[in-house]
């Protein structure tokens, strides 16, 4: 095998990590929808954020901080990733003052809120959830690091009753487009790599990586549990993630 070559299978490797970490993610937050209508959702039209809240861990989406309080009840603590997991706060540090949250709370209602401000702060800070009625979104800062927090501040508006009773919006497609995008892309890679000689090989690996994304769609880990197992197999192999 050429060296050539091997660089593109372990970069194929890398590659099928992080896409199986999203596929883990869209098959595994199915395990804890709950039933249409109890679950509540944050919908922030600015940056295209129509997603579900859950109360189990960040790695499932957006989640609820569980010493904070309930929408018009006190202060309102969510996290949110930016890179993988769904990447649902990617955009959070393009909200600016003024722009409009909406929580849709079961048993409470829709909860309008107005972003305020937002700050960066040491990863290490502790916020205080005694500070009235507002809201307050969390994420990693900068993008794709860990260093630092991104929060945005709202303050609580109107609220007022839930007419429609939502259906559960299943995005478990979206771990079978990432499937069938990986397949492709390394097909037609192997097909166009120049050393002839070779291509076989980087489509039999292509096969392979795929068959393992298929396994993580069918068969989720929690995500925690899965982030440590690449963590340590890309420690053992020497990748460094």
């Amino acid at each position: 095998m050429r060296i050539s070559t091997f660089f593109i299978i372990a970069g194929m490797m890398i590659i099928s990590f992080y896409a199986l970490v999203e596929v883990n993610y869209y098959s595994s937050t199915q395990t804890i929808s709950q039933k249409p209508g109890d679950t509540p959702y944050i919908i922030i039209p600015k940056i295209g954020v129509d997603d579900t809240i859950n109360n189990k861990s960040v790695d499932y989406g957006i989640y609820h901080e569980p010493q904070s309080a309930k929408p018009a009840s006190g202060t309102v603590v969510l996290f949110g990733h930016r890179t993988l997991h769904g990447s649902p706060f990617l955009k959070l540090d393009q909200l600016k003052q003024g722009d409009n949250v909406t929580l849709e709370w079961p048993g409470i209602g829709y909860v309008e809120y107005k972003i305020i401000n937002s700050t960066v702060v040491p990863a290490n800070y502790r916020l205080s959830i005694e500070q009235g009625n507002v809201l307050f979104l969390i994420t990693c800062y900068p993008l794709g690091s860990t260093k630092e927090r991104l929060i945005i501040k709202a303050e609580q508006g109107k609220t007022y009753p839930i007419k429609t009773v939502r259906k559960t919006n299943s995005q478990k497609h979206h771990a079978l487009i990432i499937i069938i995008t990986f397949m492709a892309v390394g097909t037609i890679l192997s097909y166009l790599y120049p050393i002839k000689e070779e291509r076989a090989i980087i489509f039999l690996a292509t096969l392979a990586l795929t068959f393992f994304l298929v396994l993580g769609y069918f068969f989720p880990t929690p995500p925690d549990t899965l982030e440590s197992n690449i963590s340590r197999i890309s420690d053992i192999i020497g990748l460094g993630f």
